[in-house]
C-alpha cells in the first residue's frame, strides 16, 4: 500500500512548481464542490415533503403517526450528495420504519405492495411511484429531487444483528442498519490529521453538526466527505456514455464510501502525522481503497462494517467477475485522471481538464460556483494553527417528524 501511495504522491509533489499547480487546483475544485450540495431552498422543500409523506403514509396505512418513522439514509446522511450527470435532480434516499402489531408477522411482498399503494395519490408528489428492488421511487415533477423510499420493519429477532429488515426479491427479507452505518461513517470522517506542510493559508467553514437532512456547508478540509463527492462525480462522468451492461456493473456508492472510509481510518491509525497536505492524504486514500476488498470462504467480500453478515459486493460473485473488473478499471482511471489534473497549470486549459476528469457537470459547477472562500482552501485549515470545526457529532436518530 505504501509503495503504491508513494509513487503517485511523489510524481505529483516532485517539485515546487508541481506544488504550486496543486495549490491552484485546490481553489478550482473548491468552486466545483460548492455546487454539489443542495441549496437551502431545495433542502426546505425536501424537508417539507418528508414531513407530509410521513403523515400521508400513516393515514393511508391506517396506523398511528407514532408508528411511522421517516429518516434519511445514504448520501444525505453522510453529506456526500452529487447530482447525476445528465439530469439536475437529486436522488434522496429515505427509510420508513413501520412498527406496531400490524407488522409483526407480515410477509415481505405483502409489506412492499401495501406500502406502494400508500404512496399513490400523494398530494405532494404528482408522479406515479415505481417499484425498485427494495424501494419505491417517488418522483416530484418540477422539483429538483425525487425520493427512493424504502419500507422497513423491526427485525425483532435480530438474528443477523440488524435492527431492521427490508424486502428483497431474491431472499424475501434483507437485514439493514442505515443508522449504524451512517454513525460509523461519520466517526471515520471526523478523524483529524496533522499536516506538517501548509500549502495554503485560508479560512474554513465547516459547521458543527451533521443534521438529519444535512444543511451544513462542509468544506474540503473534511477530506473524506469531499473526496467521496469527487469520486462519485468522476464515476458518473466515466460511465455516462457507457453501454447499459457496463453501467449496471459500475462501482456502487456504498462500496466507494466503505472502502474510502476504511482506508482513511487505517491511515489515521498508522500515519496521521506523516502527510504534508490534505491533497496528499486524499491521494493516499484513493490508492489504498483496493486493499480493503476482502475474501471470505472464496467469495469476494466487502463487509458492512456494522453488520458483518452483509456483503456489499455480493453481486461481484455472481457476474463472472464483471463488477470486480469495472471497479479496478474505474479505479485506475481515477488515479490517472487525478495525476493529470493536479500536475498541470490550472490557468492553462483549466476548463478542458475539469471536463476530462469530472465531465460536463464538473465544468458547469465550476463556472457557477464562485464562493467567497474556497472550500478546498479550507481543507488546509486542518494544518497546525488552522481553524478546527469539522462536524463533531454523528447524525441524531430519526424521529417521527424529521429526516433523522
Amino acid at each position: 500500500m505504501n509503495d503504491r501511495r508513494n509513487r503517485l504522491s511523489e510524481r505529483i509533489f516532485k517539485s515546487d512548481v508541481q506544488r504550486l499547480h496543486v495549490i491552484q487546483w485546490e481553489a478550482v475544485i473548491g468552486k466545483l464542490l460548492r455546487r454539489l450540495e443542495l441549496s437551502e431552498e431545495v433542502r426546505a422543500e425536501a424537508e417539507a415533503a418528508y414531513r407530509r409523506l410521513g403523515d400521508r403514509i400513516a393515514a393511508r396505512l391506517g396506523i398511528g403517526r407514532a408508528q411511522v418513522e421517516v429518516s434519511s439514509q445514504g448520501s444525505m446522511r453522510t453529506q456526500t450528495t452529487v447530482p447525476k450527470r445528465g439530469r439536475t435532480n437529486f436522488d434522496l434516499d429515505i427509510v420508513v420504519r413501520l412498527s406496531g402489531p400490524k407488522y409483526e408477522g407480515i410477509g415481505a411482498e405483502a409489506l412492499f405492495a401495501e406500502f406502494g399503494k400508500a404512496l399513490e395519490g400523494n398530494e405532494s408528489a404528482t408522479g406515479t411511484p415505481t417499484a425498485r428492488r427494495r424501494c419505491w421511487r417517488l418522483p416530484y415533477p418540477g422539483k429538483p429531487f425525487y425520493f427512493d423510499v424504502t419500507p422497513a420493519v423491526p427485525d425483532t429477532r435480530r438474528a443477523t444483528g440488524a435492527a431492521l429488515k427490508v424486502r428483497d426479491p431474491d431472499t424475501e427479507w434483507s437485514p439493514t442498519n442505515p443508522e449504524e452505518f451512517a454513525v460509523w461513517f461519520c466517526e471515520q470522517a471526523d478523524l483529524h490529521f496533522s499536516f506538517h506542510e501548509l500549502l495554503l493559508k485560508g479560512g474554513f467553514d465547516a459547521r458543527g453538526n451533521v443534521a438529519p437532512l444535512p444543511n451544513d456547508d462542509v468544506g474540503i478540509r473534511d477530506v473524506l466527505r469531499r473526496l467521496i463527492q469527487l469520486m462519485k462525480l468522476h464515476r458518473d462522468s466515466v460511465y455516462f456514455g457507457a453501454t447499459d451492461e457496463r453501467k449496471d456493473a459500475q462501482p456502487i456508492s456504498v462500496i466507494l464510501v466503505t472502502l474510502a472510509a476504511q482506508a482513511y481510518q487505517s491511515l489515521w491509525a498508522t500515519s496521521r502525522d506523516q502527510f504534508k497536505s490534505p491533497i496528499e492524504l486524499a491521494l493516499a486514500v484513493v490508492e489504498a481503497m483496493p486493499d480493503y476488498i476482502g475474501d471470505r470462504n472464496g467469495q469476494i467480500w466487502i463487509a458492512n462494517p456494522k453488520l458483518g453478515s452483509e456483503n456489499f459486493a455480493d453481486k461481484w460473485n455472481l457476474d463472472d467477475g464483471q463488477r470486480r473488473a469495472e471497479f479496478f478499471r474505474w479505479h485506475s482511471h481515477l488515479e490517472r485522471d487525478l495525476e493529470t489534473l493536479l500536475t498541470g497549470d490550472a490557468d492553462v486549459g483549466g476548463e478542458d481538464r475539469i471536463r476530462a476528469v469530472f465531465g460536463v457537470l464538473g465544468v458547469e459547477a465550476w463556472k457557477a460556483g464562485q464562493p467567497k472562500t474556497s472550500v478546498l482552501d479550507g481543507l488546509l485549515a486542518a494544518a497546525p494553527g488552522g481553524v478546527t470545526r469539522n462536524p463533531t457529532s454523528p447524525p441524531r436518530s430519526a424521529s417521527n417528524d424529521t429526516l433523522g
